[in-house]
């Protein structure tokens, strides 16, 4: 007996030191995968303060706060004329300082309601120059590497801007007007990121963040150096994991597809990170940090889609009314009023086809797939764009002379709002 039991106390002596040897290996013995930071890609220094449009960006933000309206729309307007745009010196992560997201939005509301006025006021052509300066700011702030933050603020701010253009379609002014304004959406569009761009820009930013947490050189507060790189390797696994498996939806923006994913990944991801699902503590303390970072992929997917089918049905509703101001009526093609403003047949970013076009009874319409991804006519619009939930049967519906679905709950609070 006495024999068992010291046999029994050596093998738990025996574990409880191959335990201890495996704690010291993993905390202070580097991994030989070699989980060590990345180099960032140098970025490109940042545009000289005369080329920059956030130059004049910054300075309008400025002009606002100082409630100098009329400062603000010059600088905006001097802005949407330069070529190029920057804000971020380095790379960012989470704890990058970034514009005031609330003025952003404020500095497009001004320019619209001062849109408004100048349409009101006759000067329909000064009206859309306005609004495509405020549609041109919006794109600028999408900056990629930076998350999605500022992809979904451009897209609010070109909401707005779309929103006054959609209402100009109802004005008078030239035909060329409407037919620039057209081509400059249509540009602006080409400029604007995918879903998959924006989200993949997320997810580079929150691989940054941990980065620095885990590997910067004066942070240690999370243990020792072997350890953190084990802990960020599995990181890394665990993350490019979740993005692999939504990249194919992003790219194809597949929202049912999108659903279905972000309905059992955060749970599944959850589960990972229960303390007693691993004993491997590496591992287990990298799934608590994903689960804490992923966030649902179909919502920005659907406001940034709702943000492009804006801008594809305008383009095809102002070629209308150009040619139908040049020539007194519609075309009898959609592809002649089109081919007249120098554009091309907007595609639908949901499969990839031309969006749909009709010309009937002296009324132009345009409308888009939707999120279910099938076109079904273009006869039932889609009507709660709050949510942007799966609705079969429906489509993104636009016509000529009427304010769009999309667009109605932020006319609604605009119209509210005292003019400048």
């Amino acid at each position: 007996m006495a024999r068992a039991l010291r046999a029994a106390a050596a093998a738990a002596l025996g574990l409880l030191g191959l335990a201890a040897l495996a704690f010291l290996y993993v905390m202070f013995v580097p991994p030989f995968d070699g989980a060590s930071a990345a180099e960032n890609p140098p970025r490109p220094p940042l545009p000289p303060a005369g080329e920059n449009a956030w130059t004049e960006y910054s300075e309008a933000l400025a002009d606002l706060r100082r409630e100098r309206d009329p400062g603000a729309l010059t600088h905006l307007r001097a802005g949407a004329s330069r070529s190029r745009f920057a804000y971020f010196r380095d790379s960012p992560t989470v704890t990058t300082p970034v514009p005031d997201l609330r003025a952003l939005r404020q500095l497009a509301e001004l320019a619209a309601a001062e849109a408004r006025r100048l349409g009101e006021a006759g000067d329909g052509a000064g009206a859309l120059e306005l609004e495509t300066a405020a549609y041109r700011y919006g794109t600028d702030l999408a900056q990629l590497d930076a998350g999605l933050l500022l992809p979904i603020t451009a897209a609010g701010c070109r909401r707005t801007a779309a929103a006054a253009l959609f209402a100009s379609l109802g004005r008078d002014a030239p035909a060329p007007a409407f037919a620039r304004a057209a081509r400059a959406v249509a540009e602006e569009d080409a400029r604007m990121p995918s879903a998959w761009q924006a989200t993949a820009s997320e997810w580079r930013l929150m691989r940054r963040t941990v980065e620095d947490r885990f590997l910067g050189p004066n942070d240690g507060s999370a243990g020792p150096r072997a350890f953190r790189r084990r802990v960020f390797g599995s990181f890394l696994a665990q993350h490019d994991a979740a993005l692999d498996e939504a990249r194919p939806l992003l790219e194809s923006w597949d929202f049912s597809g999108l659903e279905h994913l972000d309905e059992r990944l955060l749970p599944a991801l959850q589960s990972r990170a229960s303390p007693w699902r691993s004993v491997w503590f590496v591992d287990n303390t990298a799934a608590r940090m994903v689960a804490g970072m992923v966030a649902p992929f179909g919502r920005p997917a659907r406001l940034l889609y709702v943000d492009r089918a804006n801008g594809a049905a305008f383009q095809f509703l102002a070629a209308c009314r150009a040619y139908q101001l040049a020539h007194g009526r519609f075309p009898p093609d959609p592809r002649d009023a089109l081919t007249e403003a120098g554009l091309a047949w907007p595609s639908d970013p949901v499969g990839g086809r031309p969006i749909g076009l009709r010309l009937e009874a002296g009324a132009a319409a345009a409308w888009l797939a939707g999120f279910d991804g099938t076109d079904d006519g273009g006869r039932v619009p889609y009507l709660d764009l709050l949510q942007a939930t799966i609705t079969p049967g429906s489509d993104l519906v636009y016509h000529l002379g009427e304010l769009p679905p999309t667009l109605r709950s932020l006319a609604a609070t605009a119209s509210a709002r005292p003019g400048p």
